[in-house]
């Protein structure tokens, strides 16, 4: 990969594979599940990943949120789902070499919507919040 650096994973992360296209040009993710009900998402920031002042690219934030808050909606019900709403804050700038990582739980959970919400952190940082609502979608 471009730009990729070595560095060690945090205890308990593995990487994860079997992305779509989008996702893995901007990855790699890593992935720790916790218990049956949290999973969380990471990713190690590099230079493909920063704005023109030099910080992570706010579209890169809310990307990796919204993969992560899908994800959860996964870990929690084993459904597929997609995004019809996402509302989103910045809260602080993320660095190039930083450790995101996305804390995110299954707040409510209908026939039909998954209500998620999650925060990104580096560190005991909070950087980066969000609350979506996804859609259950029937496998193919």
């Amino acid at each position: 990969m471009k730009n990729k650096k070595e560095f060690s994973l945090p205890e308990g992360f593995s990487e994860v594979t079997g992305f779509a296209a989008f996702a893995t040009r901007n990855g790699p993710y890593f992935e720790k599940v916790v218990d049956e009900s949290k999973v969380i998402r990471a990713f190690r920031s590099d230079r493909r990943h920063l704005n023109g002042v030099q910080y992570v690219h706010g579209g890169m934030l809310m990307s990796f949120m919204d993969s992560a808050l899908a994800r959860t909606v996964q870990h929690n019900t084993g459904k597929r789902c997609v995004t019809i709403k996402m509302n989103s804050e910045f809260l602080a700038p993320v660095r190039e070499g930083d450790w995101i990582e996305a804390h995110c739980e299954l707040v409510r959970d209908t026939r039909s919507i998954a209500f998620v919400r999650g925060i990104l952190k580096v560190g005991r940082r909070n950087v980066f919040k969000a609350d979506a609502l996804f859609h259950y979608i029937k496998k193919n």
